[in-house]
């Protein structure tokens, strides 16, 4: 029972550095993810690149691994 009360609680456990860090790394790989097929818009100028595209392809290696290292952060 006295355990539970020197726990930290959500807020504070959320507002160490390496929690944020990897929230934001995540967040940044997600937003990435989602933005992907637009960013290969504008830098092929066409209106439907395909999904095999390198830019498009390379762009989702990249989300991936933001989103794999914001949680092994978060994690650890």
């Amino acid at each position: 029972m006295f355990s539970l009360l020197l726990e930290p609680t959500l807020l504070e456990f959320l507002q160490t550095p390496n929690k944020l860090v990897g929230i934001i790394l995540a967040a940044l790989g997600f937003a990435l993810s989602i933005l992907a097929k637009k960013i290969t818009k504008v830098a092929r100028k066409t209106d439907n690149p395909s999904n095999k595209d390198p830019i498009y392809l390379i762009l989702l290696a990249i989300a991936l691994c933001l989103i794999l290292v914001g949680l092994i952060i978060t994690i650890v």
